[in-house]
């Protein structure tokens, strides 16, 4: 791969970590600006127009190709780019209508009634087009050279709440059950879909998959969720929420479950629980401590036998790596200023892995 020449080993430790092993070290993701960029085309000018900014397949393709041929990927993290059209775009597709922002877009609602408003997917949609267009001119321009990551598609009862609005579904969770079952089994069934269709695509830039968290698998892998989960209660994530994330996860071959703050702890055992999950991606979300501080809650999901995806600042490094097993551990640091520092970050999380330990 042209902006990773040392691909093939990092895609080895990477199966290494699925496999709940490491080579040496945990696996780490480390990105920094490159002291010599890789010569190329200059810089696309940036439209005026936002709806094009966020939205042009041509542009956001090379505006990717620039910034990556200026970044540095160290460790295991890979070149990649992912055309973000908002969490949930699949809300789009059924129809929900789109509000464009400068850094996300949101979704509407469209179920004011339940017999008179069901969604229907349409291939001919406009957004879904646009993703279509959008992965298979990213995957031209990533061939040889960088990787292209399937797009947000959200998790199934998230789109469901773009539908009918969150506080409305929730009262749905009472009031009308079984349609909120087929419309999340609808959606399920509609992600797969999509899924697939995407994949197919990404995969003429290298073998297996990548997606919004920056991980490489060498299979079928997605990060999923439910931003639901953290205002509902535990028996309604069971009848609701756990039947989506487990046919997910048996339709993928590897999976993470991106656990969002505290508010969502409530739910642990539960996905601890399903036997086909194969990882926690734990964010602590907006004005929670950082990951370093929750290293019992990260060694209780490694002791249930899952992996882990975990994020935080440099200076916390060495403590998380001495705190957790390196088997099974994925760990995206910030804060690393320079190829130099990177290098070296690598070189001390080896000896930081080989003890002692702490915790």
């Amino acid at each position: 791969m042209l902006y990773k020449d040392d691909w093939e080993k990092a895609q080895e430790r990477l199966k290494a970590f699925w496999a709940n092993d490491c080579i040496g070290r945990p696996a780490l993701e480390i990105k920094v600006p490159r002291r010599h960029p890789i010569p190329g085309p200059p810089e696309p000018k940036a439209p005026e127009d936002l709806f094009t900014r966020r939205a042009d397949p041509e542009y956001l393709a090379a505006r990717a190709d620039f910034d990556l041929r200026h970044l540095y990927c160290a460790g295991e993290a890979p070149p990649m780019y992912w055309p973000n059209y908002g969490p949930g775009v699949l809300a789009a597709y059924f129809g929900s209508p789109v509000t464009v922002h400068e850094g996300t877009n949101w979704f509407g609602e469209i179920i004011a009634d339940w017999e008179r408003d069901w969604p229907r997917f349409d291939e001919r949609n406009t957004w879904w087009q646009r993703t279509l267009a959008a992965h298979e001119i990213a995957a031209e321009a990533g061939r040889g050279k960088f990787l292209v990551g399937i797009t947000d598609l959200g998790g199934a009862m998230d789109v469901c709440a773009s539908f009918r609005g969150s506080q409305r579904l929730q009262m749905d969770f009472v009031e009308h059950p079984d349609q909120v079952k087929r419309l999340r089994d609808l959606v399920v069934a509609r992600w797969t879909w999509c899924y697939d269709q995407l994949l197919a695509i990404t995969r003429r830039c290298g073998e297996g998959s990548v997606q919004w968290i920056g991980i490489w698998a060498p299979g079928k892998m997605y990060n999923i969720q439910c931003d639901l989960c953290c205002m509902i209660s535990s028996p309604m994530f069971e009848e609701f929420v756990a039947p989506e994330l487990e046919a997910l996860c048996r339709f993928l071959d590897y999976s993470t479950y991106h656990l969002d703050g505290p508010g969502a702890l409530h739910h642990l055992d539960r996905l601890l629980a399903i036997p086909e999950l194969n990882g926690i991606q734990w964010t602590p979300g907006s004005g929670a401590p950082p990951s370093v501080e929750w290293l019992d809650l990260l060694r209780r999901c490694q002791r249930a036998g899952k992996l882990l995806h975990v994020h935080d600042e440099v200076s916390h490094a060495e403590k998380i790596i001495r705190g957790l097993s390196p088997e099974g551990l994925y760990l995206a640091l910030g804060g690393v200023r320079s190829e130099e520092e990177a290098h070296d970050l690598v070189r001390l999380a080896g000896q930081w892995a080989a003890g002692p330990r702490e915790g």
